[in-house]
């Protein structure tokens, strides 16, 4: 007995739009891996802060400040430590003076993780919080190995506590992160500066 094979019959022949459809909706629906778009995300938002010759001024990533900004308050953090680096096994160089120009800045070793980066290795890569409310400067140590200190007082982790002018932050290291805290006079805008100067520079009509 024979048996008889059905063969299907061929699909007929795909217009030539359907190709440039099909292209374009596989286009729409490639695999992406999401842990990849969020490190692009991450890198877009942070920036490293911005550094002026002879004093580092600190804003947050999630701020952007223009020279016409006007902040009420600025806080300077100026190292006071020896420069010792003997117990890191290397030289390490003294970081520089910062100024604190945003509400909230963190500080750590990591760029990536801080807004304030000191590169010494006793410091964690996000050691503390920094924050001005209402003319005062507040720091909350985020649970770091080798603590904050203010003068000879460690913070608890998450605990935040006030630093009067004069007194002395420490992030890990009495070395080479130390930094004696200083109030500065309150900024105007720059429009108000020039406007200013501009009365002061004009000359006196004569009568």
């Amino acid at each position: 007995m024979e048996i008889a094979a059905r063969v299907p019959k061929p699909p007929p022949p795909t217009p030539k739009f359907f190709n440039s459809r099909a292209s374009v909706f596989v286009s729409n629906f490639v695999p992406v891996n999401k842990v990849s778009i969020l490190k692009l995300q991450i890198q877009g938002l942070k920036t490293r802060p911005r550094q002026c010759k002879n004093l580092g001024v600190v804003c947050s990533n999630s701020e952007s400040q223009t020279p016409s900004t006007v902040v009420a308050d600025r806080w300077l953090l100026q190292p006071v430590g020896d420069g010792d680096s003997r117990h890191i096994g290397f030289k390490v160089e003294l970081p520089n003076a910062f100024e604190i120009a945003s509400d909230e800045v963190t500080v750590g070793r990591l760029p990536d993780k801080a807004d304030l980066v000191i590169p010494v290795a006793t410091v964690s890569a996000r050691h503390a919080r920094i924050q001005k409310k209402e003319g005062n400067l507040l720091v909350t140590d985020l649970d770091s190995t080798n603590g904050t200190f203010i003068d000879d007082k460690r913070l608890s982790p998450g605990v935040v506590a006030s630093v009067s002018p004069g007194s002395c932050i420490t992030f890990g290291d009495t070395h080479l992160a130390i930094f004696r805290v200083s109030k500065l006079e309150r900024v105007e805008s720059a429009s108000t500066v020039e406007g200013t100067e501009a009365e002061t520079d004009s000359p006196a009509e004569s009568t």
